[in-house]
């Protein structure tokens, strides 16, 4: 009998776009198994026709391998050559979107039933971990795709070969077939891999990395790269899972794994017959049974081969000496903690796993120099918000302690696991976005807009925490003004040495930091600023800000001359929309007329490019006009406002200090209506005060990447200072932005920093 074997075209999301997962592995499989039946069997895979690729669509989803038109052309002209064949065979996984049809694999279905329209089309499961099965209706499919006679669920490997000899005999094959799990591996016939272009398909691959932009990300595609699994199904029973998902009612979770003779044979084919050079091990769990992982580390190591492992390992299997052998031979490991409340790893996903492992592999890994990537999930039901936060919290902490990469998923009840039991679940066209974007459950304990609100949260605390660092050099504490809130307070006036600041600024840049920002006191008032912006430029820093009060700059060859000199931006600080409110926050009376005179100086003279913005400390005296001082700066051609609350420095005491909510609440005011105009920043102002305007606030998450030298003196930590002298509150424990916000400033009874300034910082000490 002639058969045929094809795998589709894919449209996956572009949330959950995972190449590893999305293989052609299963229909290669499917095709040695008609193969070794004796049936004259031809495989057409997507993924290896001159034309595969990645194409971006409209919809924002992805379209991954062939054209449809390239794939029934293909078909055409093999049976033009071949003859027609009697049983065509399209691998199909329930891969997020079942029952709901998908136009490619509907086009492609009918297109074929137009053009074999004698043939006998089944779809047939093919097994690929890592895919997130989806339990679906057998009728419900089939009623999806009318083009298809049957649908062979589960694992076909057993079953398809008993219906593709019914075919032979002339019977009609019709309806949804229950696949039987392999019993035994070893009796598989390897995958056909020598049907398929592999030339073609490696060029499909370099596509697929290049059009997702990720260059070595994560799973790399590099060289010939080929998928594979050494076992199937996983013996533990987490309630998330859809793994080992046609076993029958009741029965056990277990592992179906190669034997070592085999997987030596079938990893040196992979290697030696196809020349791959690195392999994707789509198994569920291959490190559970020692054994076969040290088997297959064993013969990894013989071939010399590079492997990528995207479904991840079990941490508390994972020991030093497996870091070291997997040392240059990975690109990621990735383990599952998927909480960080024991309560919840326990009797909620119930993992059977002691979260101190998670924290022993992160540490392994760094020590052995291998990058490693941690599973966490929120929403889980009956997990409450300081739980959520407690993984969050967890998962930073080994991040940066020991560079262990977070990846927070919102707990998805997938149709067929024990999550989903008893729950109505949602009509839904792609489960895959749901993981990353969209919790699917009202009724997991906390609401859908709320676990938006943790993962957003959590995403901008990590894109800071690995971000671009900051150096935040006050270049002196002399000033012209005396705030009533100043940072400095009463301390020494003094410039800070201009040969060690140059020192800071050149040991910092050699650890990669390319932003700097000049502060004070007053930093025009120190004669090296300029020079020392120049020398930041000319060392490499690529963004430089000075922050001033602007009355130098009513000198206008100085304005001049400080816009031109390489900085990248400009704060001018303003605490009073008139001469009379600004004295009083300054207390100079002609200050107003100079910083005014001043910013008109240097709008005139910016070079293009320039970011011009305003700096207001929030104080009793000047909350109540905040409007104005938005409207000053917009007249003043300024576009940027920066609304900084007080920090527990210096002056600040709750004497100066307004009612917080009132003043927030002005803030919110203000922002909506300018915010179309200009860019607002917040600073100092825990979230609850500003619920919905987080997109303003995250200002403060710039402190966790700063350095700061303090005229001449950089060995103190300010993040951790501020963090010492934040108070939480019991609704701090719940809160979605936890993760982000430190707490409440208290402004009593703090004390002036000793640490501004030394007397030994005021001169260097000759050795």
């Amino acid at each position: 009998m002639r058969s045929l074997v094809l795998h589709p075209p894919v449209s996956i999301a572009r949330d959950f776009i995972d190449y590893p997962y999305c293989s052609d592995l299963g229909a290669v499989q499917l095709a040695a198994v008609l193969d070794a039946r004796g049936h004259e069997t031809h495989l057409v895979d997507a993924y290896a026709l001159a034309g595969s690729g990645l194409t971006w669509r409209d919809d924002g989803r992805a379209h991954l391998g062939a054209s449809v038109a390239e794939v029934r052309s293909t078909v055409r002209g093999l049976t033009r050559v071949r003859g027609a064949p009697d049983l065509v065979v399209v691998a199909y996984t329930p891969f997020h979107r079942p029952p709901l049809r998908d136009d490619i694999l509907g086009e492609l279905l009918a297109g074929l039933r137009e053009d074999l329209p004698r043939a006998t089309v089944l779809l047939a499961d093919c097994y690929q971990s890592g895919q997130h099965y989806v339990e679906a209706d057998g009728d419900a499919v089939l009623g999806a795709y009318p083009e298809c006679d049957a649908w062979v669920k589960y694992e076909a490997e057993e079953t398809l070969p008993e219906l593709a000899e019914r075919v032979a005999r002339g019977e009609r094959v019709r309806g949804v077939f229950h696949g039987r799990e392999v019993a035994s591996l070893d009796a598989l016939p390897l995958p056909a891999w020598a049907k398929v272009d592999l030339g073609a398909r490696d060029r499909f691959s370099m596509r697929v990395v290049a059009g997702l932009g990720r260059g070595a990300w994560a799973f790399p595609i590099d060289g010939r790269t080929l998928p594979l699994v050494t076992s199937r199904g996983c013996p533990f029973t987490c309630t998330h899972c859809s793994s080992n998902p046609g076993r029958a009612e009741g029965a056990p979770k277990t592992q179906r794994r190669y034997g070592a003779a085999r997987l030596r044979e079938y990893l040196r084919e992979l290697v030696r017959v196809h020349r791959a050079t690195r392999l994707e091990v789509l198994d569920e769990l291959i490190n559970v049974n020692e054994r076969h992982w040290e088997t297959f580390l064993d013969v990894t190591d013989e071939l010399a081969v590079r492997y990528d492992i995207p479904n991840g390992m079990r941490a508390d299997y994972l020991d030093a000496r497996h870091f070291e052998r997997m040392r240059a031979k990975v690109t990621t490991v990735s383990v599952s903690a998927e909480s960080g409340s024991q309560r919840v790893v326990t009797e909620v996903v119930r993992k059977r796993l002691e979260l101190q492992a998670i924290v022993r592999v992160a540490e392994d890994a760094q020590r052995a120099g291998v990058p490693l990537m941690v599973h966490y999930i929120i929403g889980l039901p009956g997990e409450t918000g300081a739980e959520i936060n407690a993984t969050l919290a967890f998962a930073l902490d080994l991040y940066e302690r020991f560079g262990a990469w977070p990846a927070v998923q919102f707990a998805t009840p997938l149709p067929g696991t024990s999550l989903a039991k008893g729950r109505a679940l949602p009509v839904v066209t792609d489960w895959g976005p749901r993981f990353q974007t969209d919790p699917s459950q009202p009724d997991m304990g906390v609401t859908p807009d709320e676990l938006r609100r943790f993962k957003w949260t959590f995403d901008e605390r990590l894109r800071a925490s690995s971000g671009p660092q900051k150096v935040i050099m006050n270049v002196t504490y002399v000033c012209n003004n005396h705030c009533t809130f100043c940072a400095v307070g009463t301390r020494t006036q003094v410039d800070g040495h201009p040969t060690r600041q140059r020192e800071h600024l050149a040991k910092y840049r050699a650890l990669g930091v390319k932003l700097v920002d000049f502060d004070g006191g007053e930093p025009t008032l120190n004669p090296e600023l300029i020079p020392l912006i120049r020398y930041a430029r000319a060392i490499g820093y690529e963004r430089v800000n000075v922050t001033t009060n602007g009355r130098l700059c009513a000198y206008e060859d100085f304005a001049r001359k400080l816009v031109s000199s390489g900085l990248t931006s400009l704060l001018v600080s303003v605490h009073g929309a008139d001469a009379q409110s600004h004295a009083q926050q300054v207390g100079v009376a002609e200050a107003f007329e100079q910083t005014i005179a001043g910013i008109r100086n240097v709008t005139k003279h910016a070079p293009a490019g320039v970011e011009l913005g305003m700096n207001v400390t929030v104080t009793k005296g000047n909350h109540e006009r905040l409007e104005d001082l938005a409207r000053l700066a917009w007249e003043l051609g300024l576009r940027w406002m920066n609304v900084q609350f007080l920090t527990p420095f210096g002056r600040a005491t709750k004497w100066i200090a307004p009612d917080t909510q009132r003043a927030a609440d002005l803030a919110r005011e203000v922002i909506t209506r300018w915010e179309d105009r200009m860019k607002f920043q917040v600073i100092n102002l825990p979230f609850c005060f500003m619920p919905g305007m987080e997109r303003v606030m995250t200002g403060d998450l710039g402190k966790l990447q700063r350095h700061m030298i303090f005229v001449n003196n950089d060995d103190v930590n300010l993040a951790e200072y501020l963090a010492e002298r934040r108070v939480r509150k019991p609704v701090c424990e719940s809160c979605p932005h936890a993760v982000f916000c430190g707490g409440f400033y208290e402004l009593d009874a703090v004390p002036e920093p000793p640490w501004l300034v030394r007397p030994e910082d005021l001169v260097r000490k000759v050795v």
